[in-house]
């Protein structure tokens, strides 16, 4: 064989192998980039998964956070039976629930059930304070209908008048929830916000939830206070029954001897009511007793009322000389006489002696003072009934 041939021989070998060396290495090369391919995938898929679970543990953990706080809240809610401490601190507790809006309102109805005044408020500042004192169309429409409300846009909401709706620059969204005090609608809890769309309905949620505390406490705080205004109250008059009025007697005594200031004590007695009873019957007495009560209360202002017993009643005027208790028994007097009583849709008249006792004038001591008036009452019976007298003869 001739070098030449064998030299093509050599190169045509030399050929062939570099040719499956490159093969080789583009099968390697091929296999990495599917190796790389599957990894780049077990990459995105654990970040995917790596993703997921911590937004998981962000919505747990939010979960978490709410739960604690709702329980924080239920706690303090606990800690007063005042209803307006606890409306207020609902209100601050809930503008850090749901901070987007603008202002929390809490609205109480009234015992008549036709009106409704803002109990507490909330704004983010003085700029967005309230300055309603009664609640609106939205906290009517939530109580007529026992539902909760979220209101995207105020403006244009077919729901309500937009004559109306449109004076409140301001109130561009809101959501509104019922507070319930067993079964019967008593108040809302609501947010304003300035801004359109300002709410989800996860905020309504929330704010549903805090409203079943809140509806709770509330419930409990106003059972107490009708309790206590039992105690304190006369159930045919509503006027202080006598123990309660003692009491407080006490302590303006004390307030009047600390700052040496005048204390005046006006005794009421109604002039032959035995004789009305008699003759009418003792429903008639009550109806002649209740509207005797509102005159009482119509004509002393600032003062401490009460149904001293039967048809005796007694009036406390702080910071009173005896010139003006004298002024205030008078007008009192005056409007009894004047008074048109219908018993049986018989027009009777009725008319009231009245004694009047004032501390410094004419004692400092309380249980004189007492007595005090309870002489110049029985003065004023004695010289003939519907007049006013000072001292005792």
């Amino acid at each position: 064989m001739s070098f030449f041939s064998w030299f093509l021989v050599q190169y045509a070998l030399l050929g062939f192998s570099l040719y499956r060396m490159d093969e080789y290495f583009e099968n390697q090369i091929a296999g990495l980039s599917v190796d790389r391919e599957k990894c780049q995938n077990e990459k995105n898929d654990l970040e995917m998964a790596f993703k997921s679970k911590g937004e998981g543990i962000s919505i747990l953990f939010e979960k978490y956070s709410t739960y604690y706080h709702m329980r924080k809240l239920a706690e303090e809610l606990t800690t007063t039976l005042s209803v307006v401490q606890l409306s207020q601190m609902v209100a601050d507790k809930t503008a850090d629930f749901i901070q987007r809006g603008d202002l929390i309102l809490i609205t109480i109805a009234h015992p008549d059930g036709r009106h409704l005044s803002v109990v507490a408020s909330k704004g983010k500042d003085d700029r967005t304070k309230s300055v309603h004192k009664h609640g609106d169309l939205f906290d009517y429409w939530v109580i007529r209908n026992r539902k909760r409300l979220i209101v995207t846009d105020a403006h244009q909401d077919f729901r309500f008048d937009v004559t109306e709706t449109t004076r409140e620059e301001k109130l561009r969204s809101l959501v509104s929830v019922p507070l319930f005090q067993e079964g019967r609608v008593i108040g809302t809890l609501r947010i304003n916000s300035h801004q359109r769309e300002a709410f989800t309905n996860d905020d309504l949620r929330l704010l549903d939830a805090i409203s079943v505390l809140a509806s709770s406490a509330l419930s409990n705080a106003m059972l107490y206070e009708q309790t206590e205004q039992l105690a304190i109250r006369d159930s045919l008059t509503g006027l202080y029954l006598r123990r309660y009025f003692y009491d407080r007697l006490k302590e303006e005594h004390r307030r009047a001897l600390l700052t040496h200031r005048s204390l005046s004590l006006l005794m009421c007695d109604l002039d032959y009511f035995k004789t009305c009873n008699d003759r009418f019957g003792h429903q008639a007495g009550d109806l002649v007793l209740v509207r005797v009560s509102e005159l009482l209360k119509e004509t002393t202002e600032h003062a401490i009322v009460a149904r001293y017993g039967g048809e005796e009643f007694s009036v406390l005027l702080m910071e009173t000389s005896k010139k003006e208790a004298l002024e205030i028994a008078e007008k009192i007097r005056s409007a009894v006489e004047q008074a048109t009583f219908l018993v049986r849709r018989e027009k009777i008249k009725i008319t009231l002696s009245v004694g009047v006792a004032n501390l410094p004038d004419d004692t400092l001591d309380l249980e004189t003072l007492v007595q005090k008036a309870d002489q110049a009452l029985y003065q004023a019976k004695r010289q003939g009934r519907n007049r006013v007298c000072l001292n005792a003869a």
